[in-house]
């Protein structure tokens, strides 16, 4: 497993040759797939045009550089025109905002983590409260290019399925006997049992609240305006309370947390 930011500045060195042919300037994400389809190569000859190093060409990435069979393993961006399209999209996952798929804005990407095979295995959050979190890529929806989308950890299901019926154990239920001395009579009439009270659940109340002072005082990328053209917030604005308020009744909160700077 590797941190992307371990992978850039890395050297690439032909095996074959013995040479150094550059090194790692980019990653090529592949949003569809979830990997990293290839690096974006710096052989000091920008002028001729980009290099690409298609991730199936690695032999190995260790700690100070990039490993590969041959020379010819650097590609020209315009001869690969699959991976030229992905560089295009422009997808770079660090620095996105994560979005649940009930839209809600949790934090922003600020790493991410590789597999052998290219295969981005898990995302590292900051959440609005600071705190840092690891979200799984079995969590991941969607790798866009200025959001992440992910599922709520409740909207995972709560045992595996795929496991047969008979490696689920039921528990059967303690059938407890009833002491003569307190079992009812006719002349005594049972007794509910009161109630606890349940605790309120405000989580939901809380999250709000963070978010809103997640977004407080930030700036606006662009104007936002209601579905009938009156300006929420111009392009640049300050994000106020008030500014909240007329997103929030408008339905555009989460235009308005997508369009922050």
């Amino acid at each position: 497993m590797k941190k992307s930011e371990s992978i850039l500045g890395l050297s690439v060195v032909s095996i074959s040759e013995g040479s150094e042919l550059g090194t790692v300037k980019d990653l090529v994400i592949n949003p569809g797939e979830g990997t990293v389809a290839a690096l974006l190569i710096d052989d000091g000859k920008w002028y001729l045009g980009a290099k690409l190093l298609p991730y199936t060409a690695i032999i190995s990435i260790g700690e100070y550089a990039v490993t590969v069979e041959a020379g010819n393993s650097l590609l020209d961006i315009h001869d690969v025109p699959e991976l030229e399209q992905l560089l295009a999209e422009e997808v770079k996952i660090i620095g996105t905002k994560v979005l649940t798929k009930t839209g809600q804005i949790t934090g922003k990407v600020t790493e991410f983590i590789i597999d052998d095979a290219g295969k981005i295995s898990a995302c590292e959050i900051e959440e609005i409260s600071g705190n840092i979190v690891q979200i799984p890529s079995q969590r991941i929806v969607t790798f866009g290019k200025s959001v992440l989308v992910i599922t709520a950890p409740a909207d995972e299901p709560a045992q595996d399925h795929n496991k047969p019926a008979s490696a689920i154990v039921t528990k059967p239920a303690e059938v407890k006997a009833v002491p003569a001395e307190t079992a009812t009579t006719p002349d005594s009439a049972p007794v509910e049992p009161s109630q606890p009270e349940q605790p309120t659940d405000d989580s939901a109340k809380k999250f709000d609240e963070r978010h809103r002072k997640f977004l407080v005082g930030k700036k606006a990328s662009r104007r936002i305006e209601t579905d009938h053209g009156v300006v929420i917030v111009e392009q640049g604005g300050e994000i106020t309370e008030e500014v909240l308020q007329k997103a929030k009744l408008a339905g555009k909160l989460v235009e308005l947390s997508m369009s922050t700077q």
